[in-house]
């Protein structure tokens, strides 16, 4: 493949002249719809923060909490179970309405008890301790918790709690004077936010026009234009990116770096993602071939630390359970959660007389880099206790209950748990706590119960104590280890390719993927633009 990509490259040196002020990205991978209280994708989660805005932003150049004025002036939190906000003056949508109380508490409210099916588990995820807002005057709002929040400032600044116009939304379609599910259907082709950049064009898994906006209440945006369009096929990018079609490529892996940084007038940047890629094991206990055991001897059996050296150079991360340095005080990386041991494996396999078990693995062929390499490898792996793997390539996934589907049980997929902010509840509290997707998409019953599960989670998520929240989360860890129901593999390093004059990188204090193309975050000396 190298050869090929290095003949193309050689081919293709043909020097192309931008418009003036613009960037031209491809993506792997592009949404089918924008709609950030809805969206937790890792594709979607690359469209949003040039465009729409919450209450309150994080510092995305530190991997610490550091949080800044967003949508909201000013805050603080009057009590364990109150967050109080100024709300900013000046701001425009880009329809050119002003944004109000009224936009804000309206945007919350359909986060805190939504009417769209589609933003209910959402909600639950983030929202879930919320049980109301109180507005003291035309800018001051008061945000309520059921119990003690700790993490209202990370809540406050998620995608999910990007405010949006409610007029314009509310008359998408049927009754300009409610709001009905058909509106937010209707707003997911036609977004509107306050950011830097607006929505010019958006044509679904295929195309993102950014334009400045002009009326931008903060830094007005450095490029006048910004096309998105998806290329999916590695090959396409790279030649793309080396015929100056584009100025910057998604998802480029290790054994590309070489060919792009060895062509003059090109680079990459890369670096260790905030996310986890991981296998889980689909219908929890309701299958009849999946058991426990069959579990624990495949999660056993997987060398992620050769999958590491062969796909990745050695340059991801192998965890030892599920933690991020950027947790700060809550990084917990001496709980061994997840282990290899073969000779355990093949023990588990004979004793329990698995050998010839038969199961299908469902991976999307582009979606993770790396991903079907993995999941290829993996199939060796198991074939080595005596596990048969039948690999299935699908382009989607598939209905809750169908083969492929979420939740389907005896059947084998990869997914991911992203940090979606800086605290062991935003990444495994945002998949696995009891709200999480990956309980109520089904696909783990934990042995002692859900309500016993609950009680636990529950007393690791609203502990304030430093240390008693961390020994909390080690129990929490115990019951992964004991039911296998996922592993984690590593955080991946993922790459981007661009021009050399471009002085961009993924921010370590952003949730994976994002492209912030905003003032003060990229660099571009072909259009003049300074970081």
């Amino acid at each position: 493949m190298t050869k090929l990509f290095a003949t193309s490259v050689a081919l293709a040196l043909i020097t192309g002249v931008a418009s003036a002020q613009e960037l031209n990205v491809a993506t792997a991978n592009l949404s089918a719809y924008i709609d950030p209280g809805a969206d937790h994708s890792n594709v979607g989660s690359q469209f949003y923060v040039n465009a729409m805005e919450p209450l309150l932003f994080k510092d995305p150049t530190s991997e610490e909490n550091i949080f800044q004025p967003g949508l909201a002036t000013s805050w603080e939190i009057t009590s364990p179970t109150e967050m109080v906000l100024t709300i900013r003056a000046g701001v425009k949508f880009h329809n050119g309405e002003d944004m109000t109380m009224e936009d804000v508490v309206w945007s919350l409210e359909n986060m805190i008890t939504p009417g769209y099916p589609a933003r209910i588990e959402r909600s639950k995820e983030f929202f879930g301790n919320i049980k109301g807002l109180e507005i003291i005057d035309d800018v001051t709002l008061k945000i309520m918790a059921e119990k003690p929040e700790p993490l209202f400032e990370l809540i406050m600044a998620a995608q999910q709690g990007m405010i949006l116009p409610k007029d314009y939304t509310m008359g998408l379609s049927g009754d300009p004077m409610a709001t009905e599910e058909s509106d937010f259907i209707a707003f997911r082709q036609a977004p509107v936010g306050t950011g830097p950049y607006k929505y010019s064009e958006f044509t679904p898994e295929t195309r993102i026009i950014w334009e400045r906006f002009d009326d931008y209440w903060g830094e007005k945006a450095p490029y006048q234009t910004v096309n998105v369009r998806r290329i999916p096929e590695l090959a396409a990018r790279i030649t793309a990116l080396v015929n100056n079609e584009v100025d910057l490529i998604t998802n480029v892996p290790p054994d590309q770096l070489d060919v792009i940084n060895s062509t003059p007038g090109f680079k990459t940047a890369g670096g260790v993602t905030p996310l986890f890629h991981l296998m889980y094991f689909g219908g929890g206990e309701k299958g009849s071939i999946i058991t426990p055991e069959l579990r624990k001897a495949m999660v056993l059996s997987v060398d992620r630390d050769l999958l590491n050296e062969a796909l990745w150079g050695g340059q991801a991360v192998v965890p030892s359970t599920h933690t991020y340095p950027q947790y700060g005080a809550y990084y917990t990386p001496d709980i061994e959660t997840f282990e290899y041991n073969l000779d355990e494996a093949k023990k588990i396999v004979a004793e329990n007389d698995l050998e010839g078990t038969t199961l299908p693995f469902y991976t999307d062929p582009v979606y993770y880099t790396n991903g079907l390499l993995a999941a290829q490898a993996m199939q060796e792996m198991w074939r080595e206790i005596g596990i048969n793997i039948e690999l299935k390539v699908v382009t989607s996934w598939n209905d809750p209950g169908t083969p492929g589907g979420w939740g389907s049980p005896d059947q084998i997929h990869n997914w991911s748990n992203p940090m979606y902010f800086a605290d062991p509840h935003g990444s495994f509290g945002k998949m696995w706590a009891p709200s999480g997707a990956g309980m109520t998409r089904g696909l783990w019953d934990p042995s002692i119960g859900m309500d016993e599960w609950t009680k636990l989670y529950d007393a690791f998520r609203f502990e304030t104590d430093i240390a008693a929240r961390n020994a909390a989360y080690e129990v929490l860890m115990a019951e992964v280890k004991k039911d296998a129901p996922f592993l984690v593999l590593y955080q991946p390093y993922e790459s981007w390719g661009m021009r050399a004059d471009l002085d961009w990188s993924p921010f370590p204090g952003h949730i994976p993927y994002v492209l912030d193309f905003r003032a003060g975050y990229i660099g571009d000396e072909k259009n003049g633009i300074s970081k």
